[in-house]
């Protein structure tokens, strides 16, 4: 919100001539910074605007400075509004400011975020009169996170956004009852979020069925349905987790069942519970990303595939297109994990969690006359997080130094405080010189597991090819 007061006073200023003033010149800046800012100059406006529409709004409102040139061009470009906690805390200064922008900015709006805002009644038909706004007929982006509890209603004045919507992300509030309304269509929505939010099971439906060109949902943490059906020509990613029951008569998320969906490349069950309870995949041809899968999935059905809390039950075919597989595992328990393998034979990339509280003794030997396809053949990447160098985590990872024969690098992510040392002598117990791959290279990193693959905030995009890969991310540093 910081950014919309110092941007609303560099707008005032700029309608008054005297108080204007230069932009500050940086350390080195000369004759070259004016020979760039001319020839950028002379670009049509329409870029210029959409170049301006790109920054955050405080940066935006200052190219009014630059020269004379751009002095229109921020009232007139593609408006980047976002508003944050501020507003909740001194609205009575920042409300009136957010409303005179909406009111005197002449160009469309591009992305209207509401972050943590706090719906209280007496500010509802405020973010109403918000939403009515003309400046905001085409907008393109939306969010919306509320913090009041219990959640109050999201306004159903922002349903009105639905026909230019490529991007939503909504958490906070209940959603409207949309089911008897009329047919609510989202014919450009490709990226939908939701995030804490209250639901009925007729509305979900509703909306997603009105997502004609959806590639990425995500769905968190919600209440007031207990299933949901996706049937969607166009969806390539779906992330999921569940909430916990705030009493006895809540209703949350339980059960996936992927109907039909033909493109779906990732499949992203994640949080503390791994998902909901149960997970049921009738038709996805393409799916490549499996997980994060754990024991707080009860059953996972896949084709004729049948895995009862990690443990496959029955395996009458497999499923060839995976090649990333992500997975918690007790103890670590070998046994359960080995059997998974044969449920994704062509599998490249295996991410796993282990959960150290639990010993299991790791004895499990390969049968060379019963081989794996996926050891044998495609196995390329392992990451075992939370590796502590018990015998039970060593006997697991030498399993897959001594067995996987294309591997090329294992990482472990070690949860405990380790040196030069110890870093050899678990080399010498993992008996890494005899490792099955003779190109494999093997790291021990600091755990950054356990954040990454328990929270969302550390999975990166999910229409990634992996989102997963923790080396996209800034705050995952190897040691």
């Amino acid at each position: 919100m910081d950014n919309v007061v110092a941007s609303e006073s560099k707008k005032r200023r700029c309608d008054e001539p005297e108080l204007q003033e230069p932009p500050a010149i940086r350390d080195g800046a000369g004759s070259g910074d004016d020979v760039n800012l001319e020839l950028i100059s002379r670009l049509p406006d329409e870029i210029l605007g959409s170049i301006i529409s790109l920054l955050p709004i405080k940066d935006a409102a200052r190219t009014t400075l630059l020269s004379s040139r751009w002095r229109h061009l921020w009232r007139s470009a593609p408006l980047n509004l976002s508003v944050d906690l501020n507003l909740s805390v001194q609205e009575r200064k920042f409300i009136p400011i957010v409303s005179n922008i909406l009111a005197t900015h002449l160009g469309p709006a591009r992305r209207l975020s509401l972050d943590n805002i706090c719906l209280r009644h007496d500010l509802y038909s405020k973010f109403d009169s918000w939403f009515r706004s003309p400046v905001l007929d085409g907008l393109e982006e939306f969010e919306f996170y509320g913090t009041i509890m219990p959640p109050r209603p999201l306004p159903p004045s922002a349903l009105r956004f639905a026909p230019t919507l490529r991007f939503a992300s909504i958490g906070g509030c209940d959603f409207p009852e949309i089911n008897a309304a009329p047919a609510l269509l989202l014919p450009r929505l490709k990226h939908l979020k939701l995030w804490n939010v209250t639901i009925s099971e007729a509305a979900i439906h509703h909306l997603l069925a009105g997502c004609t060109m959806l590639e990425s949902l995500q769905l968190e943490e919600l209440h007031g349905f207990s299933s949901v059906r996706i049937v969607s020509p166009t969806l390539r990613s779906i992330g999921v987790s569940v909430s916990y029951r705030i009493s006895e008569t809540d209703i949350v998320f339980e059960e996936l069942i992927i109907e039909d969906a033909p493109c779906l490349e990732r499949l992203v069950p994640f949080g503390a519970e791994g998902g909901p309870r149960r997970i049921r995949v009738i038709a996805a041809p393409e799916l490549m990303v499996f997980g994060y899968l754990s024991s707080g999935i009860s059953r996972i059905v896949l084709g004729s595939i049948i895995v009862k809390e990690m443990v496959p039950i029955s395996l009458i075919a497999s499923m060839r297109k995976v090649k990333i597989l992500v997975l918690q595992s007790i103890g670590p328990n070998l046994d359960s994990i080995v059997g998974l393998l044969r449920c994704f034979p062509c599998m490249e990339k295996l991410y796993i969690q282990s959960c150290p509280y639990k010993d299991i003794e790791n004895v499990r030997q390969y049968d060379t006359l019963d081989p794996m396809e996926c050891l044998e053949l495609h196995l390329k990447v392992i990451v075992l997080n939370t590796y502590q160098g018990k015998r039970p985590d060593v006997n697991f990872a030498k399993f897959f130094v001594l067995n996987a024969k294309v591997l090329k690098v294992m990482k472990f992510g070690v949860c405990v405080s380790f040196n030069k040392k110890w870093m050899a002598n678990e080399r010498r117990r993992l008996q890494l010189d005899r490792k099955a791959s003779r190109d494999a290279r093997f790291h021990f990193e600091r755990d950054s597991g356990l954040c990454e693959l328990y929270y969302n905030k550390h999975i990166h995009d999910m229409w990634m090819a992996d989102p997963f890969d923790s080396s996209l991310c800034k705050c995952c540093r190897p040691v």
